[in-house]
């Protein structure tokens, strides 16, 4: 099978079934194991704490002892059992636990595929955005997949629904992988410090930690401040939909788009994206404001994504992909989306406009890192290779 095909089939297993833990877990606490919403809360803090600490620690030990195919295969297999002891867990000390051992493991794909995807960019045997939309479309047909099946069987299904699309995950992760991935990673001299010690790096992982974890007020009140605007609930989830939409037919085709664009230009074009974005939705309380938005997705998140495995294939070698995915899922897409959406959700206590001002600022610092990257990476090219240090030429890919 073709690296293409494969690692499209990988992302597209992982987000069919994140398709349906994100938007419907917390309603399967409630409904079906008769939690509080508080206790529900709980679970899912616990569980999100924990996805931090897997993509930060578990996951670069991991890949230091085994290849990335074989990891990935007894990720998912593991998974699928741990989902299935959720069954017979009624209490709550049960179900924290299990959802403590799932969140080791479960996530890890959120580091682990981009870092299989970086390895096989780096050997020019796939184009990323391309494999990377079948992601978004896992997600959007488990979204409505799911919900079509919760209305005929009602919530409690959602255990069974879940466990189905991991089997799925399971049967499209046995699949051989290509062989650039069924190579174990050299350990000697890898360490996140020494990605630390690359200020170019440490600039691009800034920039899209901040730009990913400004997502946080639109993951957590889009849905509460349409309903504030006057929106009916049953088209808010169709007006969420034109983001994921945009992701996908973005992803399809950044890889023609942006084959030579550089990453400091790319990031300037998602930044300024991420602060229209969010001024749109604070200025105008109109629904047609909000879906003009919903296409500012393609480059607030996508390019934000592109941008940056665009900066680790052409500046850091490939020993050094799992701590590099590992910082950016545990930082961009757990830790600093937690606690923006504590500051979102206070600002959006005060006026639910509020929250979306607060991330369009916290975007606009932006621009200053994109100017220190810019210097930052136009002397590291002036400057021949002699004059680096160790540390740089360990670490750059040139």
């Amino acid at each position: 099978m073709k690296a293409q095909k494969w690692m499209s089939m990988q992302f597209f297993g992982f987000f069919f079934t994140f398709g349906i833990f994100v938007p419907y877990w917390s309603i399967w606490l409630v409904s079906d194991k008769n939690f509080t919403p508080d206790q529900a809360g709980i679970i899912i803090a616990t569980g999100l704490l924990t996805r931090a600490m897997t993509t930060f620690f578990l996951f670069p030990l991991a890949s230091q002892y085994m290849s990335l195919a074989r990891l990935n295969q007894r990720v998912v297999f593991l998974s699928v059992l741990l989902f299935a002891l959720l069954i017979p867990a009624n209490s709550f000390v049960m179900v924290i636990v299990t959802t403590f051992f799932i969140s080791l493991l479960y996530p890890m794909p959120l580091a682990m595929h981009e870092a299989m995807a970086s390895k096989l960019m780096k050997k020019e045997e796939i184009a990323y955005g391309r494999s990377r939309s079948y992601g978004s479309l896992g997600y959007i047909i488990a979204l409505l997949l799911t919900g079509v099946v919760i209305s005929i069987l009602g919530e409690k299904i959602i255990i069974y629904v879940m466990i189905v699309g991991m089997i799925i995950f399971a049967i499209l992760a046995s699949l051989r992988a290509p062989s650039t991935l069924q190579e174990k990673n050299d350990p000697s001299g890898m360490s996140v410090k020494k990605l630390f010690q690359s200020k170019s790096f440490v600039f691009v992982l800034l920039l899209c930690v901040i730009l990913q974890s400004a997502h946080a007020a639109y993951y957590s009140y889009a849905v509460l401040f349409l309903g504030d605007i006057g929106v009916q609930p049953e088209f808010i989830g169709f007006l969420l939909l034109i983001a994921v939409i945009a992701e996908i037919v973005f992803f399809f085709i950044s890889d023609s788009l942006f084959k030579k664009g550089q990453v400091t230009t790319l990031l300037t074009f998602s930044v300024t994206a991420s602060i229209v974005r969010w001024m749109l939705l604070f200025l105008f309380d109109h629904v047609m404001v909000f879906i003009v938005s919903q296409f500012l997705h393609a480059f607030t998140f996508g390019l934000t994504q592109v941008a940056f495995m665009k900066y680790l294939d052409s500046n850091i070698k490939n020993q050094f992909f799992s701590y590099a995915h590992g910082l950016y899922a545990a930082l961009g897409l757990s830790l600093g989306n937690g606690l923006l959406t504590i500051v979102s959700g206070y600002l959006f206590s005060i006026s639910p406009s509020y929250a979306f001002l607060g991330m369009a600022i916290i975007c606009m610092p932006c621009f200053i890192l994109i100017y220190l990257l810019k210097v930052t990476l136009k002397n590291h090219f002036d400057h021949s290779d002699h004059k680096k240090s160790a540390e740089e030429r360990q670490i750059h890919a040139n």
